[in-house]
């Protein structure tokens, strides 16, 4: 479709009624993968009344400048601008509240998942499901971020409760009644696909392929470790009693070890070592008193955050068409 030639074109689609679906991909560093994502979004959509959000979430490359590009040849084409990098959860929120469908699809922008399977998690939607997850039952990641993924997924569905196998893929349709609801949820927001499967009344997988990614991943192992730590903290109801029951087994086996040394010492099977008595009994401790204080200082961390009452993003622009910002 040609540019529009004026602000008055703009104006038209701005008015027009709200789509059934919102496509919302947050952006970091895709120049390179942008024009392909768009050509494969709109032609696996072909047939539905549907709308792109893309939201650069303050990307150091000339990500924006190509969206905007692509704006004069993509009227359904909505570019949200972050004013500074926030994260892939906080721009996934900030492109929920832009998005007007009834259910919003989400994937990267990498190219690491089919925009292909799209369709199929619509047909989920109006089967009735209100959160479509993707479950990659192939990967091309490396071990060690397959194995750090594998246990992220472990933690995160014993603390939520919900049984699914994937957490970490990108691919998602979340209904309208669902992602409303998202705002008022305060630091969970930080890990949005676990908030909303806690949101959802009918959750349901679709398997689907995990591509080579274009570029490096932005998750460490430290990364994850991080990650997990702060998902834990965001979640877990009950941190402080499993702490103390941390404690509680950590003196325990304090005192049987203790108990053990005595009894070898009394039988003069081993010989006396102070040194070995005081590294056993110092280590054990200083390791619960660093887990307790760790926790401690997480919490406090957060409640200082929310009194601080800062926003989990900061939109500087809405890119509707050229000549109809926001």
């Amino acid at each position: 479709m040609a540019a529009p030639d004026s602000a008055t074109d703009a104006a038209p689609a701005a008015a027009a009624e709200a789509p059934e679906v919102s496509v919302v991909v947050p952006v970091y560093r895709n120049r390179d993968t942008l024009a392909e994502l768009l050509e494969r979004l709109e032609a696996s959509l072909a047939g539905e009344d549907y709308e792109l959000v893309l939201v650069v979430d303050g990307s150091p490359d000339d990500s924006l400048a190509v969206l905007r590009d692509e704006q004069t040849r993509r009227p359904r084409l909505v570019v949200v601008e972050l004013a500074r990098n926030c994260g892939q959860h906080a721009a996934l929120c900030a492109g929920f509240e832009c998005a007007r469908g009834r259910v919003v699809l989400i994937l990267d922008a990498d190219l690491q998942q089919r925009p292909e399977d799209l369709p199929a998690f619509l047909t989920a939607w109006r089967d009735g499901a209100d959160f479509v997850s993707g479950w990659r039952t192939e990967r091309s990641d490396p071990f060690f971020r397959r194995l750090g993924s594998l246990g992220m997924n472990w933690l995160v569905r014993q603390i939520t409760g919900v049984r699914l196998h994937d957490w970490g893929c990108p691919l998602a349709a979340i209904d309208r009644s669902v992602f409303e609801r998202v705002p008022g949820c305060g630091e969970q927001r930080r890990f949005l696909k676990p908030l909303v499967a806690k949101l959802s009344r009918k959750p349901r997988e679709i398997q689907v392929v995990g591509l080579e990614r274009e570029g490096e991943s932005a998750y460490s192992l430290l990364t994850l470790l991080g990650v997990s730590l702060d998902f834990v903290v965001s979640f877990s109801n009950r941190p402080f009693q499993k702490l103390l029951g941390l404690g509680f087994l950590g003196t325990v086996l304090s005192l049987a070890i203790g108990s053990v040394y005595v009894a070898l010492r009394v039988t003069e099977l081993v010989e006396e070592s102070q040194r070995l008595q005081a590294i056993v009994v110092l280590g054990m401790m200083l390791g619960i008193q660093l887990v307790i204080l760790g926790a401690l200082g997480e919490f406090t961390h957060r409640i200082y955050r929310l009194v601080q009452g800062l926003p989990l993003f900061e939109v500087a622009h809405v890119h509707r068409r050229l000549g109809a910002d926001s």
